[in-house]
């Protein structure tokens, strides 16, 4: 037999999360985060439940309900979007973007896109 030792690499999957990085609530459209002079002064407050306002004591490695505000929400790419409206006796065929709609008429795409989702 050999004399050297053999090293074995074990990979453990839903171990502990590792703890270097930022709070998800750093980037968090839900979160409202008050910050003092010192690094242990923070307060972070999560507006993603229904039931109420949570203060947050910890570092947030994952959550069901994160939004990252870098990133454009739903209704804010909505409003951006060019709607193709059809033609109609006062006007020809033709996009417009959906910031210039009236509310009702955001509204009425707004609700025929939720009824053509997938069930």
């Amino acid at each position: 037999m050999g004399g050297g030792a053999e090293s074995m690499r074990i990979k453990v999957y839903g171990g502990t999360v590792p703890n270097d990085g930022d709070s998800l609530c750093a980037t968090c459209r839900y979160s409202r985060i008050t910050r003092g002079r010192r690094i242990d002064e923070e307060i972070v407050f999560c507006d993603a439940s229904h039931i109420g306002v949570a203060r947050i004591t910890f570092k947030v490695t994952s959550c069901s309900d994160y939004s990252d505000q870098r990133q454009p929400s739903f209704l804010e790419l909505m409003q951006q979007a060019w709607i193709l409206q059809p033609a109609s006796r006062k006007r020809p065929a033709g996009f417009v973007r959906a910031s210039d709609l009236r509310d009702e008429e955001f509204s009425r795409y707004i609700a025929d896109l939720r009824e053509h989702e997938d069930p």
